[in-house]
C-alpha cells in the first residue's frame, strides 16, 4: 500500500525550486519512478494507494482545515492489476495543500489491518515534514512554514511526535511494516532526522547514518522503489502454520540454514508470529532474491510440540 504525499511542495523540483515545468516536479519524478518499478509486477503484487491530502480545489486552500483533509480509508484498495490505476492519479490531480502524514498513514493502516489474506506493507513517499495537526500551539511549535503564530498557522506546526507514534503503532501493534522514502527536501535539512525517526519506527530502516531512503534524483528514487518492491515480493512469507514457540521453525535458503535475528538486521524474524508472517533481512533477503538470477528456494519447517 503506497501512502503518497500530494502536498503543495511536491510541485517543487528536487532541489527545492518553485515554478518549474511540471516535468521537473517531485510529483512527476515519483510518477516516472513508479511506472518503471511497479508496472512489470502488476500481475504479481496486489498494490493500492492512499494519496494525501485529498483532492483539493483552489478554494480549499483558503481554509487550513480543508487543505489538510484526508478521508478515512484507502483511495485505491490493494489488488493485482492496479499499477495503471495508481499512475493515472498523477495525471488527473496536482499537488496542493498541507502534509497530513499521520492521518493518511492511520487511514491506510486501518484499511490494511482488515485484510488478513496477504502479507501487508506500507510504503510512505513524502518530500518533507508532516504537519496538519490542529492540536499543536503555533506560538511554541517548530514551524514548517514562514510563520505559525496565527490560529490558522498552527496547521503548519511540525507534527513529528504524532506521526512517529502512528507509524510505531502501525508496525508494532498492527504488524504492518512501514518503509519511508524522502524525496528531495534538502532545502530544509533540519527535517531529515524526522524521516529517519519515521523509518526506525516503521521497522524497516536502512543501516548506516541515514535510516530512510533519501533520494535526490529520479534514478535514486527508482532504485529505492525497486529495492523495496523486491524486499516485499521476495523476502516476506506467510507460513501455513505458526509454532507456539517462535524458535520452533527452521528456515533455509537453497538448503542452507538461516538463523533468526530479532534485530531484523541479517537473517529472518517474525513480522507477526500469530498470523504466521515472517521476513528475511540483510544478506538473507539478498540471497533469497537470487543475486540477479532466478529467486532462490526458501523453505521453513515447523517442529511439532512435544
Amino acid at each position: 500500500m503506497f501512502v503518497i504525499d500530494r502536498s503543495g511542495s511536491m510541485a517543487f523540483t528536487l532541489d527545492g525550486r518553485q515554478g518549474a515545468p511540471r516535468a521537473e516536479w517531485r510529483w512527476t519524478i515519483l510518477q516516472n519512478a513508479l511506472r518503471r518499478t511497479i508496472t512489470a509486477f502488476d500481475g504479481e503484487i496486489a498494490m493500492g494507494a492512499k494519496f494525501f491530502p485529498e483532492v483539493l480545489s483552489p478554494n480549499d486552500l483558503a481554509s487550513s482545515e480543508r487543505s489538510c483533509r484526508t478521508d478515512t480509508g484507502a483511495a485505491i484498495a490493494p489488488s493485482r492489476g492496479n499499477a495503471q490505476v495508481i499512475l493515472d492519479v498523477f495525471e488527473v490531480t496536482a499537488p496542493r495543500g498541507g502534509t497530513p502524514t499521520s492521518e493518511a498513514i492511520r487511514g491506510a493502516a486501518t484499511f490494511l489491518s482488515q485484510r488478513r489474506s496477504v502479507a501487508r506493507t506500507l510504503v510512505v513517499a513524502t518530500d518533507g515534514a508532516p504537519n496538519c495537526n490542529p492540536d499543536l500551539d503555533g506560538r511554541t511549535c517548530f514551524c514548517t512554514a514562514a510563520s505559525c503564530d496565527s490560529n490558522r498557522g498552527r496547521y503548519s506546526c511540525l507534527d513529528d511526535a504524532r506521526t512517529i507514534a502512528t507509524i510505531r503503532e502501525t508496525a508494532e501493534v498492527q504488524k504492518i511494516p512501514v518503509y519511508v522514502i524522502g524525496i528531495g527536501g534538502l532545502e530544509r535539512p533540519e527535517f531529515l532526522h524526522v524521516l529517519d525517526e519515521m523509518a526506525i519506527a516503521g521497522g524497516r530502516p536502512l543501516p548506516g547514518p541515514t535510516r530512510h531512503y533519501n533520494v535526490q534524483s529520479e534514478r535514486e528514487l527508482t532504485n529505492a522503489l525497486a529495492t523495496i518492491r523486491d524486499s516485499v515480493s521476495k523476502c516476506t512469507y506467510l507460513t501455513p502454520s505458526a509454532p507456539h514457540d517462535p524458535d520452533k521453525i527452521a528456515v533455509a535458503i537453497d538448503g542452507v540454514a538461516i538463523g533468526r535475528d530479532p534485530s531484523k538486521t541479517d537473517g529472518w524474524d517474525w513480522v507477526d508470529q500469530t498470523y504466521g508472517e515472517l521476513a528475511l533481512f540483510g544478506s538473507a533477503c539478498a540471497l533469497a532474491q537470487g543475486d540477479g538470477g532466478p529467486p532462490a528456494v526458501v523453505t521453513g519447517v515447523v517442529s511439532c510440540d512435544e
